[in-house]
């Protein structure tokens, strides 16, 4: 599956531990994804709200990163998420 983010540009924030990019739209301010360098790639995750055909996915996970170290997360994400390009 893919994604094509169309309207104003995207602006960037990290997150407290400054491991993650957040992608917004310039226009809304609306979350786009979330990204992250792992072994030289960039992998990540799309804000499912602004998908269409979500039904074709499996079960959301329910995560609480704030209570996983920095290592843990990098593990978690790069199990979990997937490629990002063109951001």
């Amino acid at each position: 599956m893919s994604a094509v983010f169309i309207g104003d540009g995207i602006s960037t924030n990290q997150n407290g531990d400054q491991l993650a990019v957040f992608y917004h739209c310039k226009g809304c301010n609306q979350l786009l994804a979330v990204g992250c360098n792992i072994n030289s790639q960039l992998r990540g995750a799309v804000n499912l709200n602004l998908m269409k055909g979500v039904d074709q996915l499996g079960d959301p996970i329910q995560v609480q990163p704030r209570l996983l170290s920095a290592d843990q997360k990098l593990e978690r994400w790069g199990k979990l998420w997937g490629f990002l390009s063109g951001l």
